[in-house]
């Protein structure tokens, strides 16, 4: 039997200042055949006069795990056969692969999963760079695209970075020190150096969600389609006589943008100069708060506001509230995503739907295809679609915020935009 004992477990045992490594290292081992003895019965360990012997003897078949070819013995076949039935490799009658799966469940066989991804190359794990898991929205996500690599072998490994650019490009090095087989991405920003730099450092496969990525990298996307959403949300709007609109964001990734592009293109197919105000920032419900309190504080306040994510809606209901706000009749509220909250809100928030779950599925599905055979692919647009509900209503008189008679009746033309938040 041979014992392997690393001397760092026991320096802190002996450690003395005064001594040189030499010296520590002889009373590490000095103290080591002190306490510790090998017997034919097995390790003697000897501790305050006490002494007990632990048993270094196998103790039979029945205690140890039943590998490959414990299992051929079962069956009665070579080892390389039960090693092709096991791994699915082609090739084996039906009644050969029967026995070995009978000789495998009869035994509790279960397959050494390292020694098969080292053989192959391969860990089965698919790494998953999450900006911000507390958003219900990436649990949908995440939840669609281990549904289909569960159902292909893989397992998921999934990072959160809080949002923070430079946590993203270390959990992306985390990963890819594991050896994941590929990256699914949806990172804070869409060109901060570190995680770009990163990302540059792998030649894994990596699928992007609803982000713009440079084309250096190589990497697959999967895209919601905000303009056709928000576009007939906007056309919803309008029909109804509002003529200023109230847009809050998150950073300036691809959502936002093209948020704010479908209400001023919604805008202009009317004819009309947009008349928008923006407030960029971090999708949080603090950023949700502040942006309607900006909205709402505004010399000519905007009649519907437009809130570019779920994480904002709360925030931005506490406003209404506080400031005694009927939804609906004194000012129109429309939501990008959709949770129960702005379902069960009394009037129910009108939203901008899309299938999350399903962003999830065809990221992964890209992705396991890049693993099997690389090649080049188009982004892939998935739909986004407007449900109208009671949030939304005629345009006011009188802008909310504002006293009857003020004069605050009328829009002023152009966007008005705050800076985009910093990283």
């Amino acid at each position: 039997m041979r014992i392997s004992v690393e001397p760092v477990y026991l320096y802190n045992d002996v450690y003395r200042p005064d001594c040189t490594a030499v010296s520590r290292t002889r009373l590490c081992w000095k103290r080591f055949r002190k306490r510790f003895q090998l017997s034919g019965d097995g390790l003697r360990l000897s501790s305050g006069g006490v002494e007990k012997v632990v048993s270094t003897r196998s103790t039979g078949s029945g205690s140890s795990r039943p590998g490959i070819r414990q299992v051929a013995e079962r069956a009665g076949v070579g080892i390389a056969s039960v090693s092709r039935v096991l791994s699915g490799q082609p090739g084996s009658s039906p009644q050969l692969t029967e026995r070995v799966l009978e000789a495998a469940r009869q035994l509790g066989y279960t397959p050494n999963l390292l020694a098969q991804n080292l053989r192959r190359r391969t860990t089965q794990s698919i790494g998953f760079v999450g900006s911000d898991i507390t958003n219900p929205l990436l649990a949908s996500i995440v939840g669609g695209a281990e549904s289909v690599l569960s159902a292909a072998g893989y397992s998921v490994l999934l990072t959160n970075s809080g949002g923070i650019p430079d946590v993203d490009a270390k959990r992306i090095a985390v990963l890819l020190q594991r050896q994941v087989d590929g990256l699914i991405l949806l990172p804070a920003l869409e060109d901060d150096p570190a995680t770009l730099a990163a990302l540059r450092s792998s030649e894994a496969p990596m699928v992007v969600i609803d982000r713009t990525m440079p084309a250096d990298l190589g990497a697959h996307s999967v895209l919601s389609d905000h303009h056709a959403g928000l576009g007939e949300a906007t056309r919803h709007l309008l029909d109804l006589g509002h003529r200023r609109i109230g847009v809050a964001v998150g950073r300036d990734v691809r959502p936002s943008r093209e948020r704010i592009r479908a209400v001023e293109y919604g805008f202009r197919a009317r004819g009309l100069v947009p008349d928008l105000i923006v407030d960029w920032g971090t999708l949080s419900g603090e950023h949700g708060e502040s942006a309607m309190e900006r909205f709402l504080a505004d010399p000519v306040p905007p009649t519907a506001v437009v809130l570019g994510g779920i994480q904002l809606l709360e925030g931005a209901l506490r406003v209404v509230r506080r400031r005694g706000l009927r939804l609906g009749d004194q000012l129109s509220l429309v939501c990008c995503d959709d949770s129960p909250l702005s379902r069960f809100h009394d009037p129910p928030i009108a939203a901008v739907l899309r299938d999350t779950a399903l962003l999830g599925q065809r990221a992964a599905a890209i992705l396991l295809e890049q693993i099997e055979r690389p090649h080049p692919t188009e982004p892939e647009v998935l739909p986004t679609w407007f449900e109208p509900r009671a949030s939304c209503g005629p345009a006011p008189a009188v802008a909310p915020g504002v006293a009857a008679g003020d004069g605050a009746t009328t829009s002023r033309t152009g966007s008005r935009r705050n800076r985009p938040a910093p990283a």
